[in-house]
């Protein structure tokens, strides 16, 4: 990419395009990592000081560019002739959604999704998020509605990177939205994560910025992508055929990374090129001999390049031969990076390039952001249908299968569409079937729809694994139990049911996993804590460990921390048991962990310990109730006699005035932990304990 050392280089339009190369080189990225880090820094703060302290001369420019001329950059014109006392006015730099890190102290100058423009009421990374999202909730997006938490106002949600990439954003009752100020990268990949699950393309999607350093922001710019431009004028009409012919000899044999036709050094390097070549000077005038030059080649982004007809009637033919299959859509960066090699070689020096050739070789077809061909359909639309073009007759294919017979679409968006479209049926890792390939009669349908909403309105809920599958499964072989299941629910139900699990419920109903757990815990005689978990997960697909455990401590005895069991089996003698939790207890509470021996607790069928006492308490005794901030298998919490009408926090209160501990945030909550009120050494309630156990202390003294 260059031949001198790379700092060595100080001109700003020089480093900068060299220095974006880089950033794309994945070779580098992956054998030298801490380097690449580093250098995601280090070259963004020298590209600060090449703007800031301009102090390049033209010769030294002359110089860079003839350094870096085996680079296929491109490097701006309008600072090619700068004095030592010029200004370098940079360009507003664009988001890299790959390397969100570049944004790191900066600010949002304008938005665009689709072309239109997302307006930011103040220019800072949270705003700009916060209109994104507004501007999805306005679309109606219906893909804000699909993620697999739970929505604190309906559907107004959005990925956050948590370890699951995504979580909640709740709002005000006035409609404000509370946020967290995550720092520019964060907040860029939430907008990429976002962008994504609610079907925008990130080439559709367009952000500014620019350091803060105090210069002023500029003016809000439309952006596209950079267009094809045809030859300023006709090599056959006004221009001599014979002299477009030398001089397409001279740009290809010396300007293999571009012309540009800006620059006057470059018009003085052709010339001496052009004279060595044919043995002669070029008596054109400048404007002539640049009119000549740009009908030598294809014109873009301000440099002409040397794009033989060999090369674009060879783009040409792959495309119209992959058409020719029945295919209708080739999205340009699969195209681009399936043919890299030669394209490179052949001057068309990036997939932008590639395009305007594409649009100039097929004026009649459809043109979108990501793929061009016969339809101008939405991508999730275009994906399903190409993905079922060539899914031929086979129940199951994975995602290399599809991709190989999808050449031109990338494997992500292939993974992005199945994994989104509910009319593709996950089976087993990577592998899919679609709904068209479901054997099901129509007899079927109505009797397990009729069995679903009978069930709905005796209980509020069904069990897919309950309904009448009858032969399904059975002439669905090749599916896996799961993916059966799924399908049945998408072609027999989804209209008027939602699911999540295995439970089904009627479209608007809320999920009640609790009371459908209690139940569950009434029709058992003995099971596992991991038993009740995995219900539950079967039940919602995820496992929130109070909800299994607030249903066992509800119904049945806890006999040890891994077993549950029914009533029957644990005949308690309350009033001996009462009896012996009162030769422990001198005040009105105490807590679990403070109840150390059993010998004087009556035989109950089971050995004595701190999980059994707890159930006794929550359930049986008529002298005590049990308390804990919340469930837990650490025995923490307290027997409290039933008199007392204290509510947890108050006792936790009135022990930490008790106690000889200091009030400040560490010791109380160490002491609640060690005293065993508390699961952990940290409670959300410290700061309330500690200004009313100050208070208690006061009014004693």
């Amino acid at each position: 990419m260059c031949v001198v050392d790379l700092w060595s280089l100080s001109q700003h339009p020089v480093f900068q395009p060299v220095y974006n190369r880089l950033l794309n080189d994945k070779l580098l990225r992956i054998t030298n990592r801490s380097t690449y880090n580093v250098f995601l820094t280090a070259g963004q703060l020298y590209l600060k000081f090449l703007k800031d302290k301009p102090y390049e001369k033209a010769r030294d420019l002359s110089n860079e560019l003839t350094a870096v001329e085996n680079t296929k950059t491109s490097i701006p014109q309008d600072t090619a002739v700068l004095g030592p006392t010029e200004k370098h006015d940079d360009m507003t730099l664009f988001v890299d959604f790959t390397h969100p890190e570049l944004c790191a102290q900066t600010r949002p100058v304008n938005c665009l999704i689709k072309g239109r423009a997302v307006v930011l009421d103040k220019q800072n990374w949270s705003q700009l998020l916060v209109a994104i999202t507004e501007r999805f909730i306005e679309e109606g997006n219906p893909n804000l509605a699909t993620l697999d938490r739970k929505p604190m106002y309906g559907s107004k949600m959005f990925f956050l990177p948590t370890k699951a990439d995504f979580g909640t954003c709740s709002l005000l009752s006035n409609g404000k939205w509370i946020y967290t100020n995550y720092n520019p990268q964060t907040v860029v990949t939430i907008i990429k994560n976002l962008c994504q699950h609610c079907g925008v393309d990130l080439d559709d999607v367009v952000i500014t910025y620019e350091p803060k350093d105090g210069a002023p922001v500029r003016s809000t710019q439309s952006y596209s992508r950079p267009a094809y431009v045809e030859p300023a004028a006709s090599p056959t009409s006004a221009l001599d055929p014979a002299v477009v012919e030398q001089l397409m000899d001279v740009l290809s044999a010396h300007f293999a990374n571009g012309y540009r036709l800006n620059s006057p050094i470059e018009l003085a390097r052709f010339r001496s090129f052009a004279a060595e070549d044919l043995g002669e000077a070029i008596t054109l005038s400048d404007e002539e001999l640049k009119r000549y030059i740009s009908a030598c080649g294809t014109v873009f982004d301000g440099k002409v390049y040397a794009v033989s007809a060999e090369a674009k009637e060879r783009i040409k033919e792959l495309a119209e031969e992959y058409f020719a299959d029945g295919a209708q859509v080739i999205f340009f960066a699969e195209f681009y990076a399936k043919n890299e090699n030669w394209l490179f070689g052949a001057s068309v020096i990036s997939e932008d390039m590639l395009i305007g050739i594409l649009r100039r070789i097929f004026p009649k077809l459809s043109f979108t952001q990501a793929y061009f061909g016969y339809t101008d359909a939405s991508i999730f639309a275009a994906l399903e249908s190409e993905i079922l073009r060539v899914w031929g007759d086979d129940v199951l294919l994975t995602y290399e299968q599809l991709a190989e017979r999808l050449q031109y679409i990338p494997i992500e968006r292939i993974k992005y569409a199945l994994g989104q479209n509910g009319n593709f049926i996950w089976s087993s890792v990577k592998t899919f079937s679609h709904v068209s390939r479901i054997d099901i009669s129509d007899e079927e349908r109505e009797t397990i729809r009729e069995a679903a909403m009978k069930e709905c309105n005796a209980r509020g809920y069904a069990s897919i694994t309950d309904l009448p599958f009858g032969e399904i499964e059975e002439r669905n072989y090749e599916l896996s139990v799961t993916a059966v299941h799924n399908a049945v629910f998408r072609i027999c139900l989804s209209d008027k049911f939602d699911k999540s699990g295995k439970i089904v419920t009627r479209k608007g109903d809320t999920l009640d996993a609790l009371t459908i757990m209690k139940d569950y815990c009434r029709t058992i005689e003995k099971c596992s804590l991991d038993d009740l978990l995995n219900y539950e997960k079967e039940l919602t697909g995820e496992v929130h460990r109070w909800i299994p455990m607030e249903a066992g401590n509800t119904v049945l005895v806890r006999i040890d921390k891994e077993t549950y069991v029914a009533d029957k089996f644990v005949p308690f003698d309350a009033e001996a048991v009462d009896a012996a939790i009162e030769l422990f207890i001198e005040g009105d509470y105490l807590p679990l962990k403070s109840f150390t021996t059993f010998g004087a607790y009556p035989d109950c069928g089971q050995t004595w310990n701190l999980f059994l006492l707890e159930s006794y308490c929550r359930r049986f005794s008529k002298k005590f109730r049990f308390d804990t901030p919340s469930v837990n298998s650490r025995n923490a919490g307290a027997v409290i006699r039933k008199s007392c009408g204290l509510n947890y926090t108050e006792i936790m209160t009135d022990a930490v005035a008790n106690a000889d501990v200091p009030l400040t945030d560490s010791a109380v909550g160490r002491f609640l932990f060690d005293a065993g009120y508390t699961g952990r050494s940290t409670t959300s309630k410290v700061n309330e304990i500690i200004d009313k156990a100050k208070a208690i202390r006061e009014r004693r003294d």
